[in-house]
C-alpha cells in the first residue's frame, strides 16, 4: 500500500485536493515567514513506510472524546483535515454520539474507534448506558446514570458480565451506525484495575478483530493535556523534539472555546480545571495540532505520523 501523504503547505495540512492543489495553493499564496517566503510544499507521512526500519521514529496522535459535546464536532474535524490528528475515539453513551457518527461517516478516510466507556464525569451532563438500566444495575446509580469516577464505580462492586454486556453493547451500536471502527481504547484507563477487567477487554478486542490501543508496543507520550495554557505548545515541541525511534502513542482531548464547553465541569474535586478551563484547554490542545510550530517540528525530525487501522493491516500482513 502507497503511503498518504499529507501535505503541509501555506494554508494547513492539505488531507484532501492532491499535490496539484497543494502546489498551486502555495503559488498562488505566497506568505512571508519569519521573514523568508514560504514556497515549497512540505511532507508528513501518514503511512506504515518503512515500517521495519528500527530507526524510525513512528507517531500516533489519538483524539479522545468524539460526542462528548458539540464542540468536539467541529474540534475532531478541524484536527484531521488541517493537523496532525491521526485516529479518535468515540463515545458512544455520550449525547453527541449520533453527530459524532454521522461527521465519521462522512469521513470514511479516518481512522475511528470506540472510546469504551463507564464512567460519565461531568457534574450536571450525565450519560447512561447504551443498554437500559435495568440491564447493567451494577453499573449505574439509583437513577440510571453512569457513575462519576472509577472509585465510585469499584464502590459498587460492578459485576464482570455486565460490564462485557454494555461494552460490546457500545461497540455493536458503533457498527450498526455504519462507522467503519479501527480500534478500541478505554476511557478511563484505570479501569483495568478491576479484577478481571483487563482480561476482559482483551477479550472482547480479539472477539471483534480490533486492536487495543496502548497494547500494540506503544511507548505513551505526556502529552499537554494539562500542561498551563500558555505552555501547551512550547511543551509540545520539547516532547517531540525528544522522541527517540520507536513507536509512540500522544493523546489528546479536542474541543473549541465555547459556552457549552466552557459550562463542563469536572465531578471530581481535585480536578485541575476551573470553571471555564476545560473549554479554554481543550480548544488549546487543538490549536497546537493544527499549528504550523508542530506540524513543522514532525517534519524536521522525520517523524513518521500513524494510525491503528494501518498498524493492525501491518501486523496483520507480517508473516
Amino acid at each position: 500500500m502507497l503511503p498518504i501523504a499529507v501535505l503541509m503547505c501555506c494554508s494547513g495540512v492539505c488531507l484532501r485536493g492532491g499535490i496539484r492543489r497543494c502546489a498551486r495553493n502555495c503559488e498562488e499564496r505566497r506568505l512571508t515567514m519569519r521573514g523568508s517566503a514560504l514556497l515549497t510544499c512540505a511532507f508528513v507521512t501518514l503511512a506504515p513506510a518503512l515500517a521495519g526500519d528500527p530507526q524510525q521514529i513512528r507517531l500516533i496522535v489519538r483524539g479522545d472524546d468524539l460526542g462528548m459535546s458539540y464542540g468536539s464536532l467541529a474540534a475532531f474535524e478541524k484536527a484531521f483535515n488541517h493537523g496532525v490528528l491521526t485516529s479518535a475515539g468515540i463515545i458512544v453513551p455520550a449525547p453527541w454520539f449520533e453527530a459524532a457518527a454521522e461527521l465519521a461517516k462522512r469521513n470514511p478516510g479516518w481512522c475511528t474507534g470506540v472510546h469504551l466507556c463507564l464512567v460519565g464525569e461531568w457534574r450536571g451532563y450525565r450519560w447512561r448506558p447504551v443498554l437500559g438500566w435495568d440491564r447493567v444495575r451494577s453499573l449505574v446509580d439509583e437513577d440510571g446514570y453512569l457513575y462519576g469516577s472509577p472509585d465510585e464505580l469499584f464502590a459498587h462492586k460492578p459485576r464482570l458480565e455486565e460490564i462485557d454486556a454494555e461494552l460490546r453493547a457500545q461497540i455493536n451500536l458503533a457498527r450498526k451506525r455504519g462507522i467503519n471502527l479501527h480500534y478500541v481504547d478505554l476511557h478511563y484507563v484505570e479501569l483495568s484495575q478491576y479484577p478481571g477487567f483487563e482480561a476482559l477487554i482483551r477479550k472482547i478486542a480479539a472477539d471483534y478483530d480490533l486492536p487495543l490501543s496502548s497494547q500494540l508496543g506503544e511507548k505513551p507520550l505526556a502529552g499537554v493535556y494539562q500542561t498551563p495554557l500558555e505552555q501547551k505548545l512550547p511543551e509540545a515541541l520539547r516532547m517531540l523534539q525528544a522522541l527517540e525511534p520507536g513507536l509512540w502513542l500522544w493523546v489528546c482531548h479536542l474541543g473549541i472555546d465555547s459556552p457549552e464547553q466552557r459550562a463542563l465541569i469536572h465531578s471530581d474535586p481535585r480536578d485541575i480545571f476551573v470553571v471555564g478551563g476545560v473549554g479554554r484547554h481543550r480548544a488549546a490542545e487543538t490549536e497546537v495540532l493544527v499549528s504550523l510550530e508542530v506540524r513543522s517540528a514532525i517534519l524536521q525530525k522525520g517523524i513518521v505520523l500513524t494510525n491503528y487501522r494501518d498498524l493492525w493491516r501491518e501486523r496483520k500482513e507480517k508473516p
